[in-house]
């Protein structure tokens, strides 16, 4: 399973928004973001050096990443084109945050020195692209923005794109995997879902589903039995937390079988799990 287009996620969160008035604050932001995001849906394949309608194609980038061990985006080249509707949407996802009073002086900064062409867009990609660090750290630090909101709104505008991508895998693929990070993004989960017998890690970010081991930290690695745990919610049997004792990360998990209420809509998981969190932040375990 992947992630539905951007209008049918925005679709599912304009229709929970009043469901969940606890979680307003945070589905208010991914609905804006969304509206940002709608505009450039699919704008990053487009530019990529890679034939996606050929499927030998796909297969050679798809045993590249597993022969070598590193996920699809390694082997990818930044969008070169439509760089304006980028532009476009990358106001309209700093705008949003400024509107939620999030380090509104770090980010009316950012403005000002991308409007005045002193950052390049197109830098801030690749490096998020190619988790480049360095690059987002040393920006974040002459706007007098946070690392990880900059990293926020960048990974916003490159998110369509490596979506697409991610429905563009075959199911081979993603089940050969078997590393903690995701085989299209290389970012680390915060959800699996634990479905006939076999456990799925989801990546939050790109919506790729790919096979994970039962007893497996997907931070640190450790497969020890005995140090790896759980914690689990008395008010819902399909919801618990496993964690690692070595590293004092975890992961969200979701007992499919087990839910009491309707399934959570696709790109939804993290957001609608955030009381996992704070079970898990109460219990003195840490969010990578």
């Amino acid at each position: 399973m992947v992630k539905p287009s951007i209008q049918k996620q925005l679709d599912s969160v304009s229709m929970i928004l009043e469901q969940h008035e606890e979680l307003q604050g945070a589905l208010e932001l991914k609905k804006k973001t969304l509206l940002a995001q709608l505009k450039i849906d699919s704008t990053l394949t487009k530019g990529l050096s890679i034939d996606w309608n050929n499927i030998g194609t796909i297969k050679d980038l798809q045993q590249k990443a597993l022969d070598k061990k590193l996920p699809i985006i390694y082997f990818l080249d930044p969008a070169k084109k439509e760089q304006d509707v980028m532009i476009i949407a990358f106001k309209k996802i700093v705008e949003a945050l400024i509107e939620k009073n999030i380090s509104n002086e770090g980010l009316h900064n950012l403005l000002s020195y991308f409007e005045s062409g002193k950052i390049r867009l197109s830098e801030l990609i690749e490096a998020s692209l190619k988790e480049n660090l360095r690059v987002i750290e040393e920006t974040a630090k002459k706007t007098g923005v946070k690392a990880e909101l900059l990293l926020y709104v960048v990974s916003a505008l490159i998110q369509p794109g490596l979506e697409e991508v991610a429905r563009k895998i075959d199911s081979e693929f993603s089940d050969k995997w078997w590393q903690g990070s995701c085989p299209v993004c290389g970012r680390i989960p915060s959800v699996a879902i634990n479905r006939r017998g076999k456990r799925f890690l989801v990546c939050s970010y790109c919506g790729t589903e790919y096979l994970g081991k039962n007893f497996f930290c997907v931070h640190c690695g450790n497969n020890d039995p005995y140090t790896l745990k759980f914690i689990a919610v008395k008010t819902d049997p399909g919801f618990k937390i496993d964690f690692c004792t070595k590293c004092n990360q975890y992961i969200k998990v979701l007992e499919e079988t087990k839910l009491q209420k309707e399934p959570i809509p696709k790109g939804l998981e993290d957001i609608l799990t955030l009381n996992l969190d704070f079970l898990a932040k109460d219990a003195g375990l840490v969010r990578n």
